[in-house]
């Protein structure tokens, strides 16, 4: 329990420090709170904490690299839509300890007046520590940025 102390500690108070921080809530699998640091323009942290929703509710941490293609479609030819995707680790605390890669690929979309952004993302994970195999994240949320 500490060590998730410490870890939701490190993801709020990056918005102190950092320039391009967001901090914000996913819903899906899993369902908690989530983080991203941009690097640069197109390259960016991601990270997040939470319970898979269904029959069993374990706890999970995962992190991404991600790389973005800005305005890579639109919706209502108005609003652009950023293409996200990158690969990253998950760890998932449940009877066993569960370790794997994941493949995310999203939509996000920013909110230049809020200070923010909405994502949806598609999240491919194979486990290879723990229970083997092949695991799907799905998930949509919002971030808010400190600048």
């Amino acid at each position: 329990m500490k060590a998730v102390l410490a870890v939701l500690f490190l993801i709020f108070s990056l918005g102190a420090f950092a320039q391009k921080t967001g901090v914000g809530l996913m819903l899906g699998n899993p369902t908690g709170v989530n983080g991203k640091h941009w690097l640069n323009e197109n390259q960016a942290i991601d990270g997040g904490l939470g319970f898979s929703l269904g029959k069993n509710s374990d706890f999970s941490i995962h992190s991404d690299y991600l790389l973005h293609s800005k305005g890579a479609f639109f919706f209502n030819d108005v609003h652009p839509l950023d293409l996200y995707y990158g690969i990253g680790g998950r760890m998932e605390f449940g009877d066993d300890i569960e370790l794997g890669v994941r493949v995310p690929v999203g939509l996000a979309h920013t909110l230049e007046e809020q200070n923010a952004d909405i994502f949806a993302e598609v999240a491919p994970i194979l486990d290879f520590i723990g229970r083997t195999g092949l695991e799907l994240n799905l998930a949509v949320g919002a971030r808010y940025y400190f600048e």
